[in-house]
């Protein structure tokens, strides 16, 4: 067993823990407010009584459960890919390194720029369509991957980059909407306990995918078997997503609010010299998080050309364990801040996990061995969230 599965199992253990305490932690603290609310106006909580104990539980449950399936399908196609990406083009296409970095930054453009049109589109044409959209468009883009035609890795770059952006938008969206339609409770305390478990899948996906993105490519002994198990993936979540997910779509009359949302946005910025300053650090931040991204395979490959290891590393299990660190850190900032919610707390927390991003990050220029490189990029994405939060 090599150090990466080690650290691997290392990093899993605590944060199997880590998810069930804030599953847990965000269950009773739901239960305990509504109780409490009931009790104050001496009446039972009209939600939890139907959640719990008529016909609207059994909707409830078979909502959440089908809309968890079908995101978690959805994030397993994007994060199958991740843990490859690099290597596709690098090992499998022979791309040179000026190349490869034009096709990431040809992703990162396009979904900043197709996050400024989403939501309209979803309120225009529904999020439901939108979401079949995402599943229908990134498989193309995975077919895309399979070649080695350079306009097509472009095209599917460009894909990539848009349903990333409908990722994280459009099926959260959906799954809002259609919790508001089915009246599953005016004041959400159900829908905390959705987002909980969509963090918590989002992080045991995130790992898993890398565990079976590099098993497929040892199975199959191609780098591009990632990209097809993400076909996969994509075609059961339209599948659930056309026979089973109803449609919702905006407010009419709301496209002329969305089309200057973002001018306005950008204007209450420009004006609060504060917001400017925040804006700047996040973009400085987020520019690293996507440079890591792009770099850290690279890196490895370097460091095991210095040790005079001409053989791959597994970027399954590397990423795998990137992403382990990555959600275990977001749950220890949860856990660190449950109690307190001060700005100056906040503004030390930034300087201290930017302090260790970019202190990690030297690390990976200052040691030259492989181990050293990838225990940096751990702690990097260790702190990430918390910098994000």
């Amino acid at each position: 067993m090599d150090y990466y599965t080690i650290t691997l199992i290392i990093v899993i253990i605590p944060l199997i823990f880590a998810s069930y305490w804030h599953h847990r932690h965000v269950t009773l603290k739901v239960v305990r407010a509504s109780a409490a609310e009931a009790s104050r106006f001496d009446m039972i909580d009209d939600e939890i009584h139907d959640i719990s104990h008529d016909s609207m539980g059994e909707r409830y449950y078979n909502f959440r459960n089908k809309f968890l399936w079908v995101y978690g399908l959805a994030m397993t196609a994007e994060w199958l890919q991740a843990s490859y990406l690099y290597s596709c083009l690098k090992n499998t296409h022979k791309l040179s390194e000026p190349t490869i970095a034009t096709l990431f930054v040809t992703g990162f453009v396009s979904a900043g720029i197709s996050a400024l049109f989403v939501d309209s589109l979803a309120d225009k044409h529904g999020k439901k369509f939108m979401c079949q959209c995402y599943c229908v468009v990134y498989s193309v883009s995975c077919v895309a991957m399979l070649g080695g035609n350079i306009l097509l890795l472009f095209a599917a770059r460009l894909m990539a980059g848009f349903c990333t952006t409908l990722l994280h938008s459009v099926f959260e969206n959906w799954m809002t909407a259609e919790y508001a339609r089915q009246g599953f409770g005016a004041r959400g305390t159900a829908l905390s306990t959705i987002y909980s478990m969509m963090a918590v899948t989002h992080g045991f996906v995130a790992v898993g995918s890398g565990i079976v993105a590099q098993a497929a490519v040892d199975a199959l002994g191609s780098h591009t078997a990632p990209f097809l198990l993400s076909i996969v993936c994509l075609s059961l979540a339209l599948m659930v997503i056309t026979r089973s997910w109803a449609e919702n779509r905006g407010t009419p009359g709301r496209s002329p609010i969305a089309e200057t949302s973002w001018r306005a946005s950008a204007v209450s910025i420009l004006k609060d010299s504060n917001l400017v300053i925040l804006t700047l650090a996040m973009c400085f931040f987020e520019g690293s998080v996507h440079f890591v991204f792009y770099s850290w395979p690279q890196t490895i490959m370097s460091a095991r050309a210095h040790e005079r290891i001409w053989a791959n590393p597994p970027f399954g299990t590397i990423f795998s364990s990137l992403m382990a660190a990555m959600s275990l850190g977001s749950f220890v900032f949860l856990h660190a801040s449950r109690d307190a919610d001060s700005i100056l707390l906040s503004s030390r927390t930034i300087q201290l996990v930017s302090s260790i991003s970019a202190s990690a990050l030297l690390l990976t220029i200052l040691l030259r061995d492989e181990l050293s490189h990838f225990w940096a990029f751990c702690l990097f994405e260790f702190v990430q969230q918390p910098s994000l939060a």
